[in-house]
């Protein structure tokens, strides 16, 4: 389209028009960005805080199997890492949930999904069953290959 001459005024106001359309475009994508959290934002919010809560538990459980296996501790006197595994480690891991979820699993502007919220009781359950869970596997592991 070539530019309008500085005298039409009706292909002027046309131009501006079209400009407003476009700015009143990207204005509502920004606006649709906003409103969706940035961490999963495809996801639904309980499959979010499932996904988040579980690859804290696993993470935990991990960090947990290093310490299980870097302690000078003999397998039979594991009263400390035991206890460290079955109530620190999830409780972490928990903690790490739920930070993840307040700075990444909501949306910048209020009113995207109708519950953004971090489901505590559930991340707390999953957070408490896979972490000890996962180390009476590593217990039983290290039995059997010794």
């Amino acid at each position: 389209m070539p530019a309008p001459r500085a005298g039409d005024p009706a292909a002027e106001l046309a131009a501006a028009e079209r400009l407003a359309g476009e700015a009143d475009g990207y204005g509502q994508q920004a606006d649709a960005l906003a409103r969706t959290p940035v961490l999963l934002p495809t996801w639904s919010a309980p499959a979010r805080a499932v996904a988040v809560y579980g690859g804290c538990a696993l993470v935990g459980s991990l960090l947990m199997l290093v310490a299980l296996v870097g302690s000078p501790v003999p397998v039979a006197g594991l009263d400390l890492v035991a206890a460290l595994s079955c109530a620190g480690v999830p409780l972490l891991s928990f903690v790490a949930g739920q930070v993840v979820l307040a700075r990444w699993g909501r949306p910048a502007l209020a009113g995207g999904e109708a519950t953004t919220g971090r489901y505590v009781p559930l991340g707390f359950v999953i957070c408490a069953l896979v972490s000890p869970s996962l180390f009476c596997v590593y217990l039983l592991l290290f039995r059997l290959l010794r």
